[in-house]
């Protein structure tokens, strides 16, 4: 064993602590400021951006998912879009458009936009945005986690892998995977 190590002993809480944290916490005014702050941001990003979203009626988007800037952004026909989805278009002029039958696992993000880092005399927070619209095109499956960067176009059929970075157009059928993401195969070999 590692000499950094030492052993001690720990008593875990009992429910009756927990209890007296949750009531003490509740009745505090830093849990009603939390609250009303929590409800608006799910009212702005969730509820909202769904009513400026153009979102076909026989998709089913998850009630967990964001949506940026939701007016430049499409969804079409037998979609499903799975939870903590993140759809950000671009800041001022670019869009996320999905095509029909498109499956996205949980935790996949769309970000249509990227931070300016041309003037090394201007804190990047405070530069300029680039803007690049994102096109999946039908029957393309996303796995977990992945993330689709802007300008990027995804091909009819295509799949992406979990975890996978997808800078680059990706091509019909083809499967891609990795950071970045390469094509590892086509669905028809």
């Amino acid at each position: 064993m590692n000499s950094s190590f030492q052993k001690v002993h720990y008593d875990k809480p009992s429910r009756g602590y927990w209890l007296r944290e949750l009531f003490y916490s509740v009745i505090t005014l830093r849990f009603f400021v939390g609250l009303v702050r929590l409800i608006g941001y799910y009212a702005v990003n969730c509820v909202i951006s769904r009513q400026q979203a153009h979102i076909d009626k026989s998709s089913n988007v998850h009630p967990t998912v964001i949506m940026r800037q939701p007016e430049r952004i499409v969804i079409g026909k037998h979609c499903s879009i799975n939870h903590n989805n993140i759809f950000q278009a671009g800041k001022a002029c670019a869009s996320i458009t999905l095509g029909n039958n498109v499956l996205t696992a949980a935790n996949v993000m769309f970000i249509a936009y990227s931070h300016s880092w041309d003037d090394r005399t201007v804190p990047i927070m405070d530069q300029d945005c680039y803007d690049a619209s994102i096109l999946v095109e039908d029957d393309v499956w996303i796995g977990h986690g992945a993330t689709i960067l802007a300008g990027v176009k995804i091909g009819q059929g295509a799949i992406v892998a979990a975890g996978a970075v997808v800078n680059k157009d990706v091509p019909p059928y083809a499967i891609v995977g990795g950071v970045p993401a390469k094509i590892l195969k086509f669905r028809n070999e």
